[in-house]
């Protein structure tokens, strides 16, 4: 018997060209690069133009003073106000009702029909236009409730615009948890509760905080809502800084929509102008504030 040898015959193997691998991994890079640089160099435009247009506006009485109605110099300290009050009021609804939904969701929900209609009820209420929100604040709370224009009836309607975003995000922020860390102390005999209070929380603290911060910083910047709910104007006098939650409450992007549409003033454009930049600079710092106490807290909790 004859021993049959193995054919010695390799396949084919096509064998792509180096330099032309070499040259779409450059051309790759190069594209990616570029559209990196464009944004960077898109928002340098934007802060520059707008710091053109308002930084010789900005003064101390243009930060403190109230606007006026009749006359140039006005500004728009009790818009400042107005929109940090409304601000807090706003995370005072929202963080509990959100991060309380947000952990059962993700933490106690089973898969099934309640689960999947809350969700979709949630995503639902998120696609809703701000300015379809506002209609139904301004049916609800300005008319059904007769509480007229008020800063109350505005952070109202601002939670039902941002309960679905911040819920989402805690929802991410808890699945980021490893689960052997949930198995871990609940083998050691801690409660769900207890697991989720001292580790799954603590290890999800940067995304929540970085996702609450910049929902601040959206809030910060809302118009459409707050112009059928908070009103577009403010009280006359000292009593524009209120503290009382059922008093018009006007707040900066509302002010600037309304001087670049409706204002009357000699300086109506400035204002206008320095305020857009005031608005932008308050964003960018709640943007540069999430990343850094983000951080901070993750490294303080966790060690990382």
């Amino acid at each position: 018997m004859t021993a049959t040898t193995p054919s010695t015959a390799t396949p084919f193997v096509r064998k792509d060209n180096a330099s032309q691998r070499r040259l779409a991994d450059a051309v790759a890079t190069g594209l990616l690069w570029t559209a990196a640089l464009g944004i960077v160099l898109l928002l340098a435009v934007f802060i520059g133009y707008l710091l053109y247009l308002g930084a010789h506006v900005i003064s101390w009485h243009f930060l403190t003073a109230p606007p006026s109605e009749i006359s140039a110099g006005g500004g728009i300290g009790p818009e400042i106000f107005n929109s940090f009050y409304i601000l807090v009021l706003t995370l005072i609804f929202t963080v509990p009702v959100a991060t309380a939904a947000g952990i059962y969701l993700q933490e106690y929900a089973r898969p099934g029909l309640f689960n999947s209609t809350v969700q979709f009820c949630a995503e639902s209420l998120a696609t809703i236009p701000s300015i379809v929100m506002g209609l139904f604040g301004l049916i609800v709370f300005v008319q059904v409730l007769h509480w007229h224009f008020t800063a109350l009836g505005g952070a109202l309607a601002l939670t039902l615009l941002n309960l679905p975003a911040l819920m989402r995000v805690t929802q991410e922020g808890l699945a980021s948890v490893p689960q052997a860390l949930r198995e871990g102390s609940m083998a050691l005999g801690a409660t769900k509760w207890q697991t989720i209070r001292r580790v799954v929380l603590p290890g999800s603290i940067a995304p929540l905080t970085t996702g609450i911060i910049l929902i601040a910083g959206r809030i910060i910047g809302e118009t459409a809502v707050l112009i059928y709910t908070a009103g577009v104007s403010v009280s006359p006098g000292r009593s524009a800084f209120n503290w009382n939650p059922f008093h018009p409450a006007e707040t900066l992007s509302v002010h600037l929509w309304y001087t670049h549409s409706e204002g009357l003033v000699p300086d109506a454009v400035d204002i206008g102008n320095g305020s857009a930049l005031v608005l932008l600079l308050i964003v960018l710092v709640f943007n540069i504030s999430a990343r850094i106490l983000g951080r901070g807290l993750s490294r303080h909790f966790t060690g990382k």
